[in-house]
């Protein structure tokens, strides 16, 4: 991976990522594509049918149950490596009229609720990391009490694993777009006797905002503390329709703290 990862999106988006210094981390159930929180689900519950036997039908069964009714705690902001991807401008950044802002991956390295990982493509490395996963499974004992906190306990384990799994897998089909993940898993406590949600290891208050008729839940991640020698945002590059005047956001750039941010302009000849 690159010293430098890519967020594509549109001049508004630029405009407030700056102004404000802050990024989104949205749910995993978010995305934009709603097959991606599938994919790798449908691989781990055809594996459970490849391994479950009468004696240990049960584990399996309860396990599928616990899986099935907890929704992932995992919150995304996405990147790409690559620096002028048509795919990226076409999809992310207004056709090609917005920017990719090059944040430095080092940034967010210290910081201990977020971490950076590559997208996983491969599909036999996929299926390698879910026997991993789904191991202490197979290795429990059938006798255990599968109502047990242990029991509940070593599901909950899993399950963790399979989501952050699932948030940094992806079909090989979409291999192009060279893709990063800054990833956030907050501990949420349905808290019922108090009648609240408690929230532990957040980046932030939980918000929301609403998209064409959802209403989408996230974590503000901010990058307004300078770090000695590491700047957030290494190089903005300007899409293949951008109508920037690079004089122009230098100055914007300068007047929110970013001073030494390189310009660079998309070299695709996409119109």
């Amino acid at each position: 991976m690159g010293n430098i990862i890519y967020h594509y999106c549109n001049v508004e988006a630029f405009r407030a990522i700056i102004q404000n210094k802050t990024l989104w981390l949205s749910s995993v159930y978010n995305l934009n594509d709603y097959k991606e929180i599938h994919w790798i689900k449908d691989k781990v519950l055809k594996k459970i049918e490849e391994v479950r036997t009468k004696d240990n039908f049960l584990i399996y069964e309860a396990f599928e149950k616990l899986y099935n009714n907890e929704l992932p705690n995992v919150y995304i902001a996405s990147f790409s490596q690559g620096n002028d991807l048509l795919s990226q401008w076409r999809a992310y950044a207004n056709d090609g009229y917005g920017v990719a802002i090059g944040f430095n991956k080092d940034y967010f390295i210290t910081n201990d609720l977020v971490h950076t990982t590559e997208v996983l493509y491969d599909e036999t490395q996929q299926e390698k990391e879910i026997d991993t996963i789904l191991k202490p499974l197979e290795k429990m004992n059938n006798d255990i009490q599968i109502y047990s906190n242990d029991f509940n306990t070593l599901c909950k384990d899993i399950i963790t694993n399979i989501n952050n799994l699932s948030a940094k897998s992806k079909n090989e089909l979409f291999k192009e777009e060279q893709e990063v993940r800054l990833i956030h898993n907050p501990i949420i406590i349905d808290d019922k006797e108090n009648e609240k949600f408690i929230f532990k290891k957040n980046l932030s208050d939980m918000k929301f905002r609403s998209v064409c008729g959802n209403l989408i839940p996230y974590f503000e991640l901010k990058f307004d503390k300078e770090k000695k020698d590491i700047p957030a945002i290494l190089e903005i590059v300007t899409g293949p329709k951008n109508k920037f005047i690079n004089q122009e956001v230098k100055i914007f750039l300068s007047n929110n703290g970013f001073y030494s941010v390189d310009i660079k302009n998309s070299k695709s000849s996409y119109r």
